[in-house]
């Protein structure tokens, strides 16, 4: 029932390194989730601090998930917002946005443990050049439920019965699980596209026991979680081929050689009090 296991590769992520699963080269998207990073688990050391400078996004949603420690969000809607675990930062980007992500400057002078995920969700026909917005949700707001042997966090789009507050764009289905290592439960099967992806443990995917960090493309039907430890679950309605370029997604190859020129002239819109450092278009 495992169609493909993806391993993470290493990547650069301003000044932290993360752990990458998709896009994969035989597995580009999963349902509409079309980019995922691992943050953490790092340590920051005093005086330090995590620092992604000015960059910019078209035609996708990104979501911002943490596990562990907390970061300060701003962008050009004009939002600033600090996340902490469990908290959902929800930022559409459509026809163009530019965000940063630091440390909170209450922590610079302290440890800081760092651990979450990073995730782009691709825009369906017909959305992917809409009005920007930002969206935060605290944990108290996501549902939580016990379903056996797993405690269910549903952070975004719906799944096992229930629906999420976050303001997805398109079918899909986000989870946090935690398991106890008394039993197994089934994956929610409405969708067409699912994966698994364990955070720490011993999490078992249709028998096969998988490593933390890699990500488990399941195929279509009945398919069972269990062992121990904490996973999250992706998946939802593909919404057709799209092109990536750097920070860029778009179905129009065209779009994309647009952004790029108006972010070499810096014509995207700028991040209020933050946009002094920004990230340069990649040769």
């Amino acid at each position: 029932m495992i169609e493909l296991l993806i391993p993470p590769r290493e990547r650069s992520f301003g000044d932290s390194t993360v752990r990458r699963v998709l896009p994969y080269a035989k597995r580009r998207t999963v349902g509409p989730f079309i980019f995922l990073d691992l943050m953490g688990p790092e340590v920051i050391p005093p005086g330090q601090g995590m620092n992604v400078d000015a960059h910019p996004h078209i035609g996708i949603s990104t979501l911002t998930y943490l596990v562990d420690g907390r970061m300060v969000h701003r962008d050009s809607t004009g939002a600033v917002q600090t996340i902490e675990p469990g908290d959902v930062n929800w930022m559409t980007a459509g026809a163009g946005v530019t965000h940063t992500e630091r440390s909170h400057p209450d922590d610079i002078g302290r440890s800081q443990l760092i651990r979450g995920a990073q995730i782009w969700i691709a825009l369906p026909d017909g959305a992917e050049d809409t009005e920007p917005f930002f969206a935060h949700t605290p944990r108290e707001q996501l549902p939580i439920a016990k379903l056996g042997a797993a405690t269910l966090r549903l952070v975004a789009g719906s799944g096992w019965g229930d629906e999420s507050p976050v303001p997805v764009s398109s079918p899909l289905v986000l989870a946090d699980l935690t398991l106890d290592g008394s039993g197994q439960i089934r994956l929610d099967a409405r969708y067409p596209e699912r994966a698994v992806l364990p955070l720490e443990g011993e999490v078992t995917v249709a028998g096969t026991t998988l490593a933390p960090g890699h990500l488990a493309v399941v195929e279509p039907g009945d398919v069972e979680i269990g062992g121990w430890g904490r996973a999250l679950v992706i998946g939802g309605q593909p919404v057709g081929p799209r092109t990536i370029w750097w920070n860029f997604v778009h179905s129009d190859p065209g779009r994309i050689d647009h952004a790029k020129d108006d972010w070499n002239h810096q014509r995207f819109p700028t991040v209020p009090n933050d946009h002094e450092h920004w990230v340069p278009l990649p040769s």
